[in-house]
């Protein structure tokens, strides 16, 4: 008997062959869209936050900040190595005064450099006196900066008037804060940082009560999902949703190491694992994903059921 030619012919219908012609309207029509919606809703970000405009806006918090660098319990102290200085207190509020001596006043110098005669011990206790001051003007009463929800601000006009054992501290950052109010301290920041020009006016911000405050307002703290949302918006960078879960769900996913060490786990299961494991696999044929990608002709899966069968389509016809 002879073998019957087989006439059948079959068709892929593939998105991604036939429709090359059709991204570039999209892409335009998705411009046009995105062009109208920023001039509609405007833009999310919010003008940035300089030390200038802080230290105006709110000098207690800038004269305060000053006295827990100097003693030691300033949020930059947490992780000093990452923020690329071993001591605050040199790096954020010594080392900007010796470099603006020309511009103190000789009281002002003079404050200075009783500080660096003193011994460490003596410099910490003076801080620490003014620092427990200043948070009873607010009604803390020692216990800290921060702690949980929005921290106080101090009255300047409160600060002015405490009295105690507080050195030439009191001094030293009413200087700091003429040279953060004429714009020189950020000015200085920057050019001692010519590789990241923000970090330590970042720095200097994240000690002081406006940053954290500012962030606790718009939603933007860790324990509020900040890493996925905008200020202004609810949603954000939804793409950081897993390393937000690393990073405030999973233990020690908060620091540097923690971190990279989760989200390289979790990288591992998905590139290497999760195409290895049987049944999870097959979890996006289940779910028939690849027709976002393309739909397949039904007379060539007919023809591709018989070929794995083990007989020919022209031998089934014979």
């Amino acid at each position: 008997m002879a073998k019957e030619q087989s006439t059948t012919s079959t068709r892929r219908f593939s998105i991604v062959t036939h429709c090359f012609w059709r991204y570039p309207i999209v892409g335009l029509l998705v411009v046009a869209v995105i062009v109208i919606l920023g001039f509609a809703v405007g833009s999310p970000d919010w003008p940035q936050a300089t030390i200038q405009k802080v230290s105006t806006m709110q000098p207690g918090g800038t004269i305060w900040g000053v006295a827990q660098e100097l003693d030691g319990t300033s949020a930059s102290y947490t992780n000093t190595h990452e923020y690329g200085m071993s001591n605050p207190a040199k790096r954020l509020v010594i080392a900007p005064l010796k470099s603006a001596s020309w511009a103190l006043s000789p009281s002002e110098q003079s404050a200075l450099q009783q500080f660096l005669a003193a011994n460490t011990s003596q410099q910490q206790q003076w801080a620490m006196n003014y620092d427990k001051a200043i948070q009873k003007t607010v009604g803390m009463n020692g216990m800290g900066g921060g702690g949980m929800g929005t921290t106080p601000v101090p009255s300047l006009t409160k600060i002015d008037s405490l009295t105690g054992n507080f050195g030439p501290v009191p001094v030293m950052a009413q200087s700091i804060l003429k040279l953060a109010q004429n714009g020189y301290l950020e000015t200085y920041f920057q050019g001692i940082s010519p590789s990241n020009v923000y970090q330590y006016t970042n720095i200097w911000l994240y000690d002081r009560p406006y940053l954290l405050n500012t962030a606790i307002k718009n939603g933007l703290t860790d324990d509020q999902w900040g890493m996925i949302k905008e200020r202004g918006f609810f949603v954000g960078p939804w793409y950081l949703i897993v390393p937000a879960i690393a990073h405030v769900e999973l233990p020690g996913g908060s620091n540097g190491l923690g971190f990279i060490f989760w989200n390289g786990l979790i990288a591992l299961f998905f590139v290497v694992l999760f195409p290895l494991v049987p049944g999870l696999r097959s979890i996006p044929k289940y779910l028939r994903l690849y027709k976002l990608v393309y739909a397949v002709d039904p007379m060539e899966v007919e023809n591709y059921k018989v070929s794995s069968s083990g007989v020919s389509q022209d031998a089934a016809k014979i």
